[in-house]
């Protein structure tokens, strides 16, 4: 169970700053910034896929932040 309650821990601080670099890639202009914030989003998605994946993998459970709604649920 520590196993899970760390990769929901992580899980969830990624989903927080990918919302943060979302806020940020609204907010700016400069087309640089823009393409920066999506590498930094690219490399956040993977490691989410990462976790998700292994979860899965050892307890056959899905982590997704849907609050268990299927209409929230996306693959």
């Amino acid at each position: 169970m520590e196993e899970l309650h760390a990769w929901r821990s992580r899980h969830h601080n990624f989903k927080i700053e990918l919302l943060k670099l979302s806020k940020k890639i609204e907010e700016t202009e400069n087309t640089s910034d823009i393409l920066f914030y999506q590498e930094i989003c690219e490399k956040y998605a993977y490691h989410l896929k990462k976790i998700e994946s292994a979860c899965y993998d050892k307890v056959g459970v899905t982590i997704c932040g849907c609050n268990f709604n299927p209409e929230h649920c996306t693959d």
